[in-house]
């Protein structure tokens, strides 16, 4: 992550009421006729299985779901909250959100959006029997209910900060109450497509490979401009450039930084690169062996070239990570370099085999041991990363194999929770807040099936201070707090850190998109800016 960037960063607290009244439909206007492009077509690393977000929480379903569906709010392409299918909403108290539901918006089925289809899609979420992958973003919930016909209050246990952000989030799409109601192991797959109230519909899918979205003439808000969509499944890196390069595809997201001068060589390709706020690391199992010795865990932080890593992999379009967090995800709470300079009074587990030997040699297992270590295909950088890894801890006795396996076979082994021992994950912004990846990462609550916390990493302190830093206001208060959460999770190797990259894509040059940033897969990136040049 490149130094000194800033975010603006929409943050709402105590009792003031955050009301923003919609002129968007007005701003927009429509898409002239002399612009519509009939059709696109657009590469992914990866179409996963279903395209039922709570099943397959994902940067590469949002980037197609983000599309079809929408929450009650919108991320702007400042990061910041704006109405969506809510025309306005506040926060009445600490604990109470209400939104008002915009007229006249519509499902992909021409039925219109209710308060009992918003309720119906929170409480899925909420309900533990649903194996909702989001439940952890709704986990401050009281209730939810309608209190008028078009308005829905939700009332929390507690103040919790992050919970505005729900509603932008792809864990506040919204979902057709029946659609919820019925054989739920179909939905989002060929024969039960989800139906949302964004621009465009769903109308065919093919599982692991493709999805073809078909604009809508009664969306509320910007008319789309290109007619039908068609993503389209190429895990290679290389036959993507190809597709590209013949015309193949029209655009494509997450590119590997290290082949952008591949990209850019093609000649008919725009590449945009901007700052991800994502972070890559690698979990390791503290409810078992090895991994449930200090030892061993520092022996792994020690044996990742980090610097080496950002030199080949980003080219330098990115950091060595210290930390879970890159210094800018903390913008508003805390400046950038007052957060360098806290990080560099926690322990980093500098590039180095001698202490790593060291550490081994202190462990219970210092003759070292064997693990086998999955990695997704279709990341631009995990399968080089461990790779990587295992040749530096074989220097120090360790045995590595590296299980090169395609992305839903990772994703779903890491939800499913067993057996974890060592994992590599890559995880982008959900929102542009300090205590989104830790709570995910370090909270007890989240160390189980369907939770982000891969390490197994329980600890009350840690737990208690992250309580502080969701349910605190003052930004004063939420550093101190997160502070907390870092020198524990530091010290105790909660996780080790690998780097935070930037982010890239490319398109033909005779389209333009204006919308691009760090949540592309969670933003209606078709209508932000997308057309001919």
């Amino acid at each position: 992550m490149q130094a000194g960037l800033t975010r603006r960063l929409f943050l709402a607290g105590g009792s003031a009421s955050v009301a923003l009244l919609s002129a968007l439909t007005g701003k927009m206007g429509s898409a002239l006729a002399a612009d519509m492009i009939d059709e696109i077509h657009w590469g992914l690393p990866s179409v996963k299985d279903t395209m039922f977000v709570p099943r397959a929480w994902s940067t590469y379903v949002g980037a197609i779901m983000s599309l079809v569906q929408e929450g009650l709010l919108a991320f702007g392409d400042d990061l910041g909250l704006e109405p969506a299918s809510a025309d306005s909403w506040k926060q009445t108290d600490p604990t109470t959100y209400v939104y008002s539901l915009r007229k006249g918006v519509t499902f992909g089925d021409g039925s219109p959006l209710t308060t009992d289809d918003v309720i119906a899609s929170y409480k899925f979420h909420m309900d533990p029997n649903s194996g909702s992958q989001l439940a952890a973003f709704f986990s401050s919930v009281d209730t939810v209910s309608a209190s008028g016909p078009s308005e829905i209050t939700v009332k929390l246990k507690s103040p919790n900060v992050q919970f505005q952000y729900t509603a932008a989030h792809m864990a506040g799409f919204l979902f057709k109450k029946s659609q919820l109601e019925g054989k739920i192991e179909d939905l989002g797959g060929p024969d039960m497509l989800v139906l949302g109230t964004g621009p465009y519909k769903l109308v065919e899918f093919s599982p692991a490979e493709r999805a073809v979205l078909e604009a809508r003439d009664d969306y509320w808000g910007a008319k789309p401009v290109a007619k039908r969509i068609v993503f389209t499944s190429i895990p290679d890196h290389q036959t993507r450039l190809l597709a590209m390069k013949n015309g193949d595809i029209d655009g494509t997201f997450d590119l590997a930084i290290s082949e952008i001068d591949q990209w850019k060589a093609l000649g008919n390709v725009d590449v945009i690169t901007a700052p991800s706020l994502g972070m890559f690391a690698i979990t390791l199992d503290h409810s078992k062996a090895p991994f449930d010795d200090v030892h061993v865990r520092k022996a792994i932080a020690y044996s990742v070239d980090r610097e080496g890593l950002v030199k080949a992999l980003l080219k330098g379009n990115g950091e060595a990570a210290t930390a879970l967090n890159p210094p800018e995800i903390w913008s508003g709470v805390l400046p950038v370099d007052a957060v360098k300079a806290f990080y560099a009074t926690l322990p980093g587990y500098q590039f180095d085999l001698a202490k790593a030997k060291a550490e081994l040699a202190q462990s219970a297992h210092a003759s070292g041991f064997e693990i086998t270590v999955p990695g997704s295909t279709a990341d631009p950088y995990m399968i080089n990363i461990l790779q990587s890894v295992a040749e530096n801890l074989k220097q120090i006795g360790i045995t590595m194999k590296v299980q090169e396996v395609d992305d839903n076979t990772w994703l779903s082994g890491y939800f499913r929770h067993e057996d974890l021992g060592m994992q590599i994950m890559a995880y982008y912004p959900d929102f542009a807040d300090p205590a989104n990846y830790p709570y995910l990462f370090f909270d007890s609550a989240n160390a189980a099936k369907d939770g982000m916390n891969g390490s197994n990493f329980k600890n009350t302190d840690v737990d208690k201070a992250l309580d502080a830093a969701n349910s605190e206001g003052d930004a004063k208060l939420r550093a101190e707090a997160l502070k907390q959460v870092f020198k524990i999770a530091n010290e105790d190797v909660a996780l080790v850190p690998v780097f935070w990259p930037a982010s890239a894509m490319a398109i033909n040059k005779k389209y333009k998109l204006t919308g691009y940033t760090a949540f592309w897969y969670n933003i209606p990136w078709a209508i932000r800016g997308f057309g001919l040049k």
